[in-house]
């Protein structure tokens, strides 16, 4: 029954209507290295800084790259687990919250994102048998500027 079905839908094409998207030629996935990128499809923006361009995430990004909310990273850096964001975007001109110190957003450079992704690979993948203190010493030795 269910080669049937298959049999009756196979000569359908990928996409719906008669005609192909005329803004995607080919509706397949891509097998470039972006696909296969180890940044699991993070997006980056590209930002000028002492003079020379630099790729840079965001913490949502990095987040998306090991696998982690925002806050969880915040609160990482916050105990000290990992050094704090070395740039930021421009502060907002007008305050946002009164009486709150408003500072731009956290930014991470690609080797600082690829960094923090092979650590938290190599020591707290596994929940139940994270190395915490591990995790901390390799990353305060190592981290990337």
């Amino acid at each position: 029954m269910k080669d049937k079905a298959l049999e009756m839908f196979g000569e359908l094409p990928d996409f719906p209507g008669n005609r192909a998207p005329k803004n995607r030629p080919n509706s397949k996935k891509p097998t470039d290295s972006n696909i296969t990128d180890r940044l699991y499809g993070a997006k980056s923006k590209s930002y000028r800084i002492n003079g020379e361009q630099i790729e840079m995430f965001t913490i949502g990004q990095l987040g998306k790259v090991i696998n982690r909310k925002p806050v969880t990273i915040r609160m990482w850096e916050s105990r000290g687990w990992i050094p704090k964001a070395t740039y930021r975007t421009p502060k907002p001109r007008a305050a946002q919250i009164p009486d709150k110190n408003m500072k731009g957003r956290r930014l991470y450079s690609r080797t600082q994102v690829e960094f923090l992704l092979q650590a938290t690979t190599d020591f707290v993948l596994d929940t139940a048998n994270a190395d915490w203190d591990g995790f901390a010493k390799h990353t305060a030795n190592n981290y990337p500027k």
